[in-house]
Parts: structure tokens; sequence; C-alpha cells
């Protein structure tokens, strides 16, 4: 029996069937929307830096010369990003009551390379000139298969002019 809007029952529950399916659609369109977004939210962890590991930025090296102190313990710890230019030149020195405790400097200009310095045992100072303009990483390393007390060390990394 058709009512008053000229529609029968059979063509509302067809037209609210067809309301319940475009929204079912809209709600996976945005579903399928909002993933990507979510996905690329955790994925800004850069690939180079280690779980656990927090990136600090030191700004530009200056040649009035630059300190940090940290600690770091089984890869947790501060990374540090130092902006460089051509020609720039500098000591960098690590210090720590920790004879296991090292670190290693990289040139992000092309972060597949290895590192451009690794310190070891008993040498802990690097003298280095930037070739181009770039960026470095410099990571403290505490040396995880050295037999020690404690899980982790103390430092102080100086930057200075050469």
């Amino acid at each position: 029996m058709p009512e008053p809007g000229g529609k029968t029952a059979r063509g509302v529950c067809t037209s609210l069937s067809d309301e319940l399916k475009k929204r079912q659609f809209l709600m996976l369109l945005l579903a399928s929307c909002a993933a990507p977004i979510t996905a690329m939210a955790q994925d800004e962890r850069p690939s180079w830096l280690n779980p656990g590991e927090v990136l600090k930025d030191l700004g530009s090296f200056r040649p009035e010369g630059l300190h940090v102190g940290g600690w770091t313990r089984q890869g947790r710890g501060n990374v540090y990003r130092l902006n460089v230019k051509a020609g720039d030149a500098m000591r960098i020195t690590l210090t720590s009551s920790s004879e296991f405790l090292n670190f290693a400097v990289f040139d992000m200009a092309d972060p597949d390379d290895d590192a451009i310095f690794f310190s070891d045992a008993g040498v802990k100072v690097a003298t280095l000139k930037a070739d181009k303009n770039s960026w470095w990483l410099i990571r403290p390393i505490l040396i995880l298969s050295a037999p020690r007390r404690g899980l982790g060390a103390h430092y102080d990394l100086r930057i200075e002019k050469n």
C-alpha cells in the first residue's frame, strides 16, 4: 500500500539500507585514510636512530666550542646532531670514568657510510675537518660485551675549534 509520500514500505527499507551502506562506505573510507597517517607518525623515527636513543640538536659548530654531559646505558642515551660547514676543523673529546665508553662520528650527508671516526680504548679524541656542508651524528657507545659493574656510564663531550 503506497504511503502519502508515494513510497512503499519496501522502498523505505531499500532507501534505509542504501543510506546504511553509504554510511558504512564512508566509515571505511575514513578509516582507510587514517591508517596511513598513523603509520607515518610511527615511522617518523629515523632508521639510523637505535631504539631507546634520543636525538639532541647541538646546532651549528661554534668557534668558542660546545660542551655537553650525559649518561648512556645499553643503547639508551643521547646522540647528538651537529651542523658543520665545509672547512670547519674541530677536536671532539669524550671523557668518562668508564674505560668501556667510546664514541663514533657519522657524516649524515651519506648515512649509509661507515663512521668517519670511531674511538677505541685509550684514544677518545677525534680531530676532524668537514669536507662539505652537512651534519654529523655523534654517538656515545657503551661496549656491552665488556665485563664491568653497573649498567651505564656518565660522560662529558667537548667540541672545540682545532
